[in-house]
């Protein structure tokens, strides 16, 4: 593969970064930033649409956090209550674990009616046969950018111990409040050392508020870890996704590289930072495109040093597709014959972190995603953080993403012959 294609998707960033910058959900920087890749997209794909849908920027994950701090952080209170209003103290941390688990596992969104609604975009095209056309693939990356997450930031990592004796916190204040309550049955008035209108001093206030005055802190700084208010420029995650993928369109696109039995689609979707709403809007309206189709979404392909395959998120509590993952893994033994120095590819699970390839294998679809990582935490480069520039992008792993694509697509393409 010549350079062109890589000096291509390394200018595509480059381009949308200055022109736009940060573009988080539904703001007019991701907006624009989606109405200029659909100008791109119509320089070389057959059709290109442009379709709005409605979501709710601050929900996720952020909003969820915000939720679950707040519900968590007032729990305390309720615990030196007279009885029997102390277990309001673990009623609090199972409503904030019902949340976290629901809204940032499950993405129910039970709590969207706390949040304003806005607009957000999809761009995607298509790229048909010269034949009859019998299956299709789909490359996907996002055009969104994702807010600061402290803690993950190089630039301000909260110590893990904090974050760790945050976590116990909520669980200490769960167990000692319904600890309190069971004993305050069985032995009352026996237990109280001191009372003054709804207060009800007992040994446990003791136990409990005692250790309270180092994890309460902890909690908080917990909270401002996994939360952040700064627009990252996402360069990495995830305009290499989407510059990939256009690469590959322009490629198949040419006459004398078209495939012969697969129609190609190239997206770049909306909101996927905010829990794959773009992915979601794409799966419930465009199920005749996806029934016959592999769905290849790459995620994070612009920085690191190895290509990673997943097999299955447990955040999202998703199973990935062996038919896509066996072709994506022949796909790079295909591309490392011919180019020795490409990245190593290992394949897996991953406990946090998801991609829009989620949204189309819980819909019963044939998807998986890629991205490229940049340690043994199976973390991408610049996660979440403010060094995600285009300036950190290397063309050497787009170089690799993008060869691992088109052997891709000849490899579904001669299977349909």
């Amino acid at each position: 593969m010549d350079n062109e294609l890589t000096d291509y998707a390394y200018n595509f960033i480059k381009d949308i970064c200055e022109k736009f910058g940060p573009r988080y959900s539904s703001t007019e920087a991701e907006k624009k930033a989606n109405l200029w890749i659909k100008d791109e997209f119509e320089k070389y794909l057959d059709e290109v649409h442009l379709e709005e849908f409605k979501t709710n920027p601050n929900l996720y994950p952020q909003g969820v956090f915000k939720v679950c701090g707040v519900l968590a952080g007032t729990s305390f209170i309720f615990m030196p209550f007279i009885f029997p209003f102390s277990i309001l103290s673990g009623i609090f941390i199972l409503l904030a674990l019902f949340v976290l688990f629901t809204e940032l596992m499950g993405l129910k969104r039970w709590i969207k009616i706390f949040f304003k609604s806005g607009t957000s975009s999809n761009v995607w095209g298509n790229i048909k046969p010269t034949g009859e056309m019998k299956f299709r693939v789909i490359f996907e990356g996002h055009t969104d950018s994702a807010k600061v997450m402290r803690a993950v930031n190089e630039n301000t990592d909260p110590p893990m111990i904090l974050l760790l004796f945050g976590f116990v916190y909520i669980l200490y204040t769960l167990i000692l409040s319904f600890v309190k309550f069971i004993f305050q049955i069985f032995l009352g008035e026996a237990l109280i050392m001191y009372e003054a209108g709804i207060i009800q001093w007992t040994i446990f206030d003791w136990i409990y508020f005692i250790p309270w005055l180092f994890l309460f802190p902890c909690f908080l700084f917990l909270i401002y870890g996994v939360t952040g208010n700064e627009v990252v420029e996402g360069a990495n995650d995830n305009l290499s996704g989407s510059a990939v993928s256009a690469a590959v369109g322009k490629y198949f696109s040419k006459k004398e590289n078209r495939p012969k039995n697969i129609e190609i689609i190239i997206g770049s979707m909306g909101s996927e930072e905010i829990g794959d709403r773009g992915a979601k809007y794409f799966v419930e309206n465009h199920g005749d495109l996806l029934k016959d189709a592999y769905i290849f979404v790459i995620d994070s392909a612009g920085a690191g040093k190895e290509m990673y395959i997943i097999k299955k998120d447990f955040m999202h509590m998703t199973t990935y597709s062996p038919e896509v993952i066996s072709r994506m893994e022949k796909a790079h033994e295909l591309y490392k014959m011919e180019n020795p120095d490409v990245l190593s590819l290992a394949s897996g699970n991953i406990p946090l972190g998801s991609s829009d390839a989620c949204m189309y294998s819980k819909a019963g679809y044939k998807a998986s995603f890629i991205i490229v990582t940049a340690g043994g935490l199976k973390k991408p480069a610049n996660w979440h953080s403010v060094n995600d520039t285009w300036q950190n992008i290397d063309k050497k792993v787009l170089r690799d993403v993008i060869g691992v694509c088109l052997k891709f697509v000849e490899i579904v393409d001669k299977e349909f012959e």
